[in-house]
């Protein structure tokens, strides 16, 4: 009997793709069912989707254990061709600034506890 409901294609990227099939591993669950669990946290996480509607799955039973990032493919660069290390030099200097901000007031601080006596 087929389904009410239409299906959805996905084709991920590799390196989503290499992930999935981690999880499906460690998990012992379809690539269907891993994939659905991920697009339920996803739409939880913004808020869209409410825990009402969660499956009878309980989250602590997933396993998520932190990749090696060097075992997946080497096409990880981003879409945008943004460099993830590229430096915002205003927000640079503006926390140089509060560094030294902070170094001055724990001398502040350390002069002020050497001079207590003399205040007392």
């Amino acid at each position: 009997m087929p389904s009410p409901r239409k299906r959805i294609g996905f084709l991920p990227s590799e390196e989503v793709h290499e992930i999935i099939e981690k999880l499906c591993t460690a998990n012992e669950y379809s690539q269907s069912k891993v994939t659905g669990l991920l697009v339920e946290e996803a739409l939880r996480s913004r808020g869209v989707l409410k825990e009402s509607y969660a499956h009878n799955l309980d989250g602590s039973d997933f396993i998520n254990f932190s990749f090696d990032h060097k075992t997946f493919s080497k096409n990880n660069k981003s879409p945008l061709n943004v460099d993830e290390y590229a430096v915002n030099k205003k927000v640079l200097s503006d926390n140089i600034k509060m560094m030294h901000e902070f170094i001055e007031f724990k001398h502040f601080k350390k002069v002020m506890k050497q001079n207590n006596n003399i205040i007392e």
